[in-house]
């Protein structure tokens, strides 16, 4: 049944992860607090190339999770900004060339896992660095060339993954924390 769609809102069943990037998204949840088994949808090997994004997702406003997994998404559907109490999106393996959008508006948002895409710099905001509770953030396997401008003002990161991009340094700033 996983990665099948049936517009509930209760969460899907889904198999133990057997891959060690699955393994990684595990983590992720578990240092976020989110269970991956309540809480949340996966929605993850559907098509949803050329806009079409299931509108009744926008009514499910007590996700805590969300997978977009291998969707063919380009860009992060209007849907997302009603799902007020999300922790966790994952939109790994897609054409997204772009974060901008909605997530900035999603005020419990703890964990972005948006490897293997196509984003570049311009396509990273500065303003997802102003969430609060923002502790991991994936963007692995993209077209990064820097470090996100803003990142150093993300409070609470406890995770970065920015492996296999071409980022040739990585500013010291963002190894001290600054006395508060």
């Amino acid at each position: 049944m996983a990665g099948q769609f049936d517009g509930g809102s209760q969460g899907l069943e889904e198999q133990l992860p057997t891959d060690p990037e699955e393994e990684a998204e595990r983590a992720a949840l578990e240092a976020t607090g989110c269970c991956r088994r309540s809480g949340g949808e996966t929605i993850s090997g559907n098509d949803f190339k050329g806009g079409y994004f299931p509108e009744n997702v926008k009514a499910m406003t007590s996700l805590r999770w969300l997978k977009l997994n291998r969707t063919g998404l380009c860009y992060l559907p209007e849907e997302l900004a009603a799902l007020q109490k999300l922790e966790h999106l994952s939109v790994s393996h897609n054409s997204l060339t772009t974060l901008h959008g909605e997530l900035s508006s999603l005020p419990s948002l703890r964990a972005v896992v948006a490897r293997a895409n196509k984003l570049k710099n311009s396509g990273v905001p500065d303003d997802i660095f102003k969430l609060d509770d923002l502790s991991v953030l994936d963007l692995s396997y993209n077209q990064l060339t820097e470090c996100p401008r803003e990142l150093e003002n993300a409070k609470n990161m406890l995770v970065l993954n920015l492996s296999h991009n071409s980022i040739d340094a990585i500013p010291n700033q963002l190894f001290i924390k600054p006395p508060t």
